[in-house]
């Protein structure tokens, strides 16, 4: 599933046209990829890490150096990519890499779930709503990645959450039914993951996952929140709407709702039993984020962010919508959406939290 042989391998890396450098040779504001789209985005380190998923279409009519007579073919496509940035985390430090790449002519993927590990490394698994797709550790010491599930049979469970516990790979699969089973497996020991927990049932995007805790939402109960800690049971929180996201990083969850005619996003931390509004906008947000103890949301044009409890202020406004964010305590990251020779084409941008 994850990557084509021979001939086929050669016509699909010709076409898949990934990642543009940062202008110049030294550090730079932005950094360019191509198309327009959702991606999961985080810091890890030095770095920061995103994922994407498109659908490819390959004519070998247009591919330089494809075989005579091959025939014209769509595949689909789910990446993780990763850039250094400076000491202030002010500019990229140098060009992009693609560390991980999952190809598979089975359906369309989405960008997924998407884990910091620290130092660079992260945790992918792709979105899909036919299959059950990998789920892939990147990349320690050797850049060597992990494959620790990777299941083709027929009513597998997919993955919905991703974490990093420090020392093992965490996530999350989902039943037919909706129904939890939260495993664990360390890097060096992909075959084996061990059953840590189980819980009622969820969808992706309304269940998260950190080191410390596993937060989700009943579709039967929109507006209630489950949060556990440790081995202990779930606790209930009210959430002032149905929930549309939900975010977690260390011990923040962050909640995106309908809120009357339009959205809201709500933060609980620590030990707390009520949730916190942040935001309020006429829509539902483009993106939502948390992360050293910030949330940021990206609400059409405009990328809002705090650290701690107050109300979400405005960091960035681009010229055009954003479709991915991140943020880790006073950094935070955006991407919007641009034009490059009449092409869609994606710009990541760095920021501040003030």
């Amino acid at each position: 599933m994850r990557r084509r042989a021979g001939a086929v391998a050669a016509l699909a890396a010709a076409a898949a046209g990934l990642v543009a450098a940062p202008a110049g040779l030294g550090a730079s504001r932005t950094i360019t990829t191509d198309g327009w789209g959702p991606r999961a985005m985080a810091f890890s380190g030095d770095r920061l890490v995103w994922s994407e998923a498109a659908v490819v279409r390959v004519d070998p009519r247009r591919t330089p150096g494809a075989p005579a007579g091959a025939a014209r073919f769509d595949y689909y496509r789910a990446e993780a990519f990763r850039a250094r940035l400076d000491r202030a985390s002010r500019r990229f430090a140098g060009t992009a890499e693609a560390p991980v790449s999952v190809r598979t002519s089975i359906g369309a993927m989405s960008a997924g779930a998407l884990a910091p590990a620290g130092g660079g490394d992260f945790v992918l698994a792709p979105g899909s709503r036919r299959f059950a797709t990998p789920v892939v550790w990147c990349c320690g010491e050797g850049d060597a990645e992990a494959v620790l599930e990777s299941d083709g049979r027929p009513g597998a469970q997919p993955p919905a959450a991703v974490a990093w516990t420090g020392a093992a790979v965490r996530w999350v699969r989902l039943a037919a039914d909706g129904s939890q089973t939260v495993v664990e497996s360390p890097p060096a020991e992909p075959a084996s993951p061990a059953t840590v927990a189980t819980a009622g049932p969820t969808r992706a995007g309304l269940v998260a996952l950190t080191a410390r805790l596993h937060a989700w939402v009943d579709p039967a109960a929109p507006a209630t929140l489950q949060v556990r800690r440790g081995d202990g049971p779930p606790a209930a929180v009210a959430l002032p709407g149905p929930a549309l996201r939900v975010e977690a990083a260390g011990d923040v969850v962050a909640v995106a709702v309908r809120a009357g005619r339009g959205a809201a996003v709500v933060r609980l931390a620590g030990a707390a039993t009520r949730a916190t509004r942040v935001w309020s906008g006429p829509r539902a947000p483009r993106a939502l984020a948390a992360g050293g103890g910030s949330v940021a949301v990206a609400d059409g044009r405009d990328v809002l962010a705090r650290r701690g409890s107050g109300a979400l202020r405005r960091v960035a406004r681009g010229r055009r919508a954003i479709d991915g964010v991140a943020v880790d305590g006073r950094r935070v990251a955006w991407m919007e959406r641009g034009l490059r020779r009449g092409g869609r084409v994606a710009v990541l941008r760095l920021g501040r939290v003030r």
